[in-house]
């Protein structure tokens, strides 16, 4: 048994709600532990499709919102600008990081309940050792529906169980077509070197595992989108591109913005550093990872500048980014 399953397993006898759970991210252990094996063979792209019947149009961004801290404290301004930038973008979904459900996502979500639902399980159960996943998915309810039951939190480092280190997934199904996908919005560690490279490709692994491990447990074949902030980029400053090398090993996986028809705004990097002059490369650290069969029309980088330079003050020391999706069902 694995340190995430014996997790599990304590979690399930912990409190009654986990128990009606049915996603093995925490409270099916043998999914969970057949997904986390050191043996557990890799996905090849061939063994995630199925029929297509048709495919759907779906615009997911990830944000990184920023905690609330003594460099950007979550003041009600601060989140009335942190929410503009998620409904003004006509975003379906987005995956949101460094969100807290008992500092600023409740109010952030006050803000934007009118045209987005956040249902899937992210929150800290009470009474047991699981903590807030600090990430969110939030998606227009009019068009989609959220499985409560089919979502929950990741442990990313099987070895750390801080806060950061957890991802949040949901399955979502499209009321018009019932085209159904899993997203996941993740966090990875930061730090630029090698020992933290590994470290972030372990948290991928786990990541790629449990997800599929979802799917697997559920007899289906749902495309996947991994949205978030991975804090890597094939930029020299790190030894290898972690996540990428896992996705495209484990589940034939392309990251949005290398793929894309079409690009805008691709050298403005989505981490801004709260520099009002642009820092202009295309080695992002925010990404769209996505599964094999799910085509991508369009990614951008959401800016917005005063002549030549970013508005300010900021939202977030990241800007969002968006993917227009083709999924197929």
């Amino acid at each position: 048994m694995t340190g995430f399953s014996r997790f599990s397993t304590a979690v399930a006898s912990a409190t009654t709600v986990v128990v009606a759970l049915t996603t093995p991210g925490l409270t099916s252990p043998a999914p969970a532990t057949a997904a986390t094996s050191s043996t557990a063979a890799a996905v090849t792209p061939a063994a995630m499709t199925t029929a297509v019947r048709g495919r759907t149009t779906v615009r997911v961004g990830s944000y990184n919102v920023h905690k609330d801290d003594r460099f950007m404290p979550w003041t009600a301004k601060r989140r009335d600008r942190v929410a503009r930038q998620i409904l003004r973008n006509r975003f379906d979904v987005v995956a949101l990081q460094e969100t807290h459900g008992m500092f600023n996502f409740p109010s952030l979500r006050r803000k934007v309940k009118h045209r987005f639902a956040a249902t899937a399980r992210c929150g800290r159960i009470r009474g047991t050792e699981v903590r807030d996943a600090r990430t969110r998915i939030l998606y227009n309810p009019s068009r989609f529906s959220g499985s409560r039951e089919i979502s929950g939190r990741i442990l990313l480092d099987r070895t750390h169980k801080g806060a950061s280190d957890y991802g949040c997934y949901q399955l979502l199904t499209e009321k018009a077509t019932g085209a159904r996908f899993l997203v996941a919005s993740v966090h990875l560690a930061t730090g630029a070197t090698r020992a933290m490279d590994l470290r972030r490709y372990r948290q991928t692994r786990n990541l790629i595992n449990d997800t599929l491990a979802v799917r697997r447990a559920h007899g289906a074949a749902w495309p996947i989108v991994w949205a978030g902030d991975y804090n890597s980029s094939a930029s020299r400053r790190y030894t290898f591109d972690a996540p990428k090398r896992a996705m495209r090993q484990m589940a034939g996986a392309r990251d949005a913005y290398a793929v894309a028809r079409t690009r805008r705004n691709g050298s403005y990097n989505s981490a801004n550093q709260l520099r009002p002059k642009p820092w202009r490369t295309h080695h992002h650290v925010d990404h769209v990872y996505v599964s094999p069969g799910i085509g991508v029309s369009a990614f951008r980088v959401v800016i917005r500048l005063d002549g030549k330079r970013y508005r300010t003050p900021f939202a977030s020391d990241h800007n969002p980014i968006k993917a227009t999706l083709r999924i197929p069902y």
